[in-house]
C-alpha cells in the first residue's frame, strides 16, 4: 500500500483516466474464484492467491484516453525483473518486487477487463 499514490500518479500521468477505485479485503474463496483462469496454467496459482486475500487490495476501472498505448503495455511483463531489462518504464519494472509481488494485476484479454470490472463493483461490492 505504501506505493498506491505513485502508482496512481503513474496511471495518471501515462494517459489514463480512474474512473472507479475501490479497496478490498478479499477472502480466500473470492481470490480462487478471480484467479480460477490461472490455477493449473500458472505454477506460482497458490502464492497469487495467498498475496491477494493477505491484505487489502485496490480494484480500478482504467478508462484508456491514450489509444496509442493500452493499459497492459503500460503494466509490463508479470516478471518485475524481466520488465527491468526489456521495459523499463512499466509500472512492475519500476513498483514490483517479485512475480507475486508484482505492484499490479491486469487482465491479459482486453475482453476480459469488463468482466474484471464487473467482479470487483458489481459482485463483490454487494
Amino acid at each position: 500500500m505504501r506505493m498506491l499514490g505513485k502508482i496512481l500518479m503513474a496511471i495518471r500521468d501515462s494517459g489514463f483516466e480512474i474512473s472507479a477505485m475501490q479497496m478490498f479485503n478479499m477472502d480466500r474463496a473470492n481470490v480462487e474464484e478471480f484467479y480460477e483462469v490461472y490455477k493449473g496454467v500458472v505454477s506460482e496459482y497458490n502464492e497469487m492467491v495467498t498475496e491477494i486475500y493477505s491484505g487489502p487490495c485496490v480494484a480500478l476501472e482504467i478508462l484508456q484516453t491514450n489509444p496509442a498505448k493500452t493499459f497492459r503495455e503500460l503494466c509490463g511483463p508479470a516478471d518485475p525483473e524481466i520488465a527491468r531489462h526489456l521495459r523499463p518504464g512499466t509500472l512492475r519494472a519500476v513498483f514490483g518486487k517479485s512475480k507475486i509481488q508484482n505492484a499490479v494485476h491486469c487482465t491479459d484479454l482486453p475482453e476480459d477487463g469488463l468482466l474484471e470490472v464487473q467482479y470487483f463493483f458489481k459482485i463483490l461490492d454487494n
